[in-house]
């Protein structure tokens, strides 16, 4: 059964990397378990340092654990298509077939697409669509997407219209599935490794909302290209169930061009329920295919979702700060940070016994995922079998 929530589990969750704050500890957690003063922007290492080591150790806690404690986008995941059950013979509560995604703890759909023939048919999310062409990418100045109810919004302008920074704009020089690329490199998020070769690029891009600095575009919306064609950008809601479907997008020509613009509301494409297109087991990663389902097998479901646990267990906190606290020592010159004492044990050791222990913690939840993963294909195997 799974664990709503405990009274040991970390909760004090505000993340913001550049000062320290993490999903799984934060910078006061650090500097609690090496005892020493707290970590602001002007001490060495600074707040900002010790936020980017908390990120990179999540990530390798991740990785030793196989599966994430915070929200995690898995995009463009492929599947086959197994049909179990003929779907005259299912209506009631049943099943064509179904699929297990690579990930457990499934919190949201963000796109399944099915192959029906000629064409993916797409059933999740509240989506809108832009699709470029050789001619009209050379015109289009911005494009601006909007929360339900006149909220926040986010205005992408092409490099050199809302600034040079190439970070939190998008790259219309080099064609329009590159354009496309970028679009979606800088709604999502993330560093352009599309697009990187052409267009210079450094570091990831970043989108805040027009009125409010604190607000990401990637907390409430995913955009990817169409696996059909690499020039039509699909962008995905992240809002719970049918709310996505109050959101808007504004396309706007360059003025002088075509100067004008039009605006559009997202589409509900989402039917999931018992007895609708598709439903899930989140906990278990399995999504079961009834009214709409590919007419072929292999390669037939192409997903992407948001997956993570909805809480940070006491253990995974402990183990985290732990493995940052011994990155910290493995970097300090001993005399900077944590001054050695002829009483104290060595930097070394206490690096040997923070690794050892975090890693201890680390390896016992990781075979508790194993030994879920083994029940959870048995039952697969029954599934298959019945």
């Amino acid at each position: 059964m799974a664990i709503a929530s405990s009274p040991s589990d970390y909760t004090s969750i505000d993340v913001d990397y550049s000062t320290g704050k993490g999903y799984y500890t934060d910078k006061g957690a650090v500097s609690d378990m090496l005892q020493i003063p707290a970590f602001s922007s002007s001490t060495f290492p600074s707040q900002a340092q010790v936020g980017s080591i908390i990120k990179n150790i999540e990530g390798i806690v991740d990785d030793k654990v196989k599966r994430s404690y915070r929200p995690i986008i898995h995009k463009n995941e492929f599947h086959n298509f197994e049909f179990m059950n003929h779907p005259m013979q299912t209506y009631y509560g049943g099943y064509v077939g179904f699929i297990q995604l690579a990930t457990m703890k499934v919190k949201k759909i963000v796109s399944l697409k099915v192959w029906q023939g000629n064409s993916y048919l797409e059933l999740a999310s509240a989506q809108a669509s832009i699709t470029l062409n050789s001619d009209n990418y050379k015109h289009l100045r911005s494009i601006t997407l909007q929360l339900p109810n006149s909220g926040s919004s986010w205005i992408l302008y092409f490099t050199g219209e809302g600034g040079t920074n190439a970070n939190n704009t998008f790259n219309s020089s080099f064609g329009s599935k590159t354009m496309a690329q970028e679009i979606c490199h800088l709604i999502n998020e993330e560093y352009p490794a599309n697009t990187a070769q052409f267009t210079g690029a450094s570091t990831e891009k970043f989108k805040n909302s027009e009125a409010d600095s604190s607000i990401a575009i990637s907390d409430f919306f995913y955009a990817s290209t169409d696996p059909d064609d690499g020039n039509k950008i699909n962008i995905s809601s992240l809002l719970a169930g049918e709310d996505g479907s109050a959101c808007t997008i504004t396309l706007a020509d360059k003025a002088g061009e075509n100067s004008s613009s039009i605006t559009e509301a997202f589409t509900d494409k989402q039917d999931m329920k018992r007895l609708g297109s598709f439903w899930k087991i989140g906990d278990e990663g399995r999504v079961f295919f009834l009214r709409d389902y590919p007419y072929h097998t292999q390669n037939s479901i192409i997903a992407s979702y948001i997956a993570g646990d909805g809480r940070v267990p006491s253990a995974i906190h402990k183990a985290t700060t732990m493995l940052v606290a011994a990155e910290l020592l493995r970097h300090d010159d001993q005399t900077i940070m944590i001054a050695e004492t002829g009483g104290n044990i060595s930097t070394k050791e206490k690096y040997d016994i923070l690794t050892k222990e975090a890693n201890d913690i680390l390896k016992g939840k990781g075979d508790l995922v194993y030994l879920l993963e083994w029940f959870l294909c048995k039952k697969l195997i029954s599934l298959k079998s019945f």
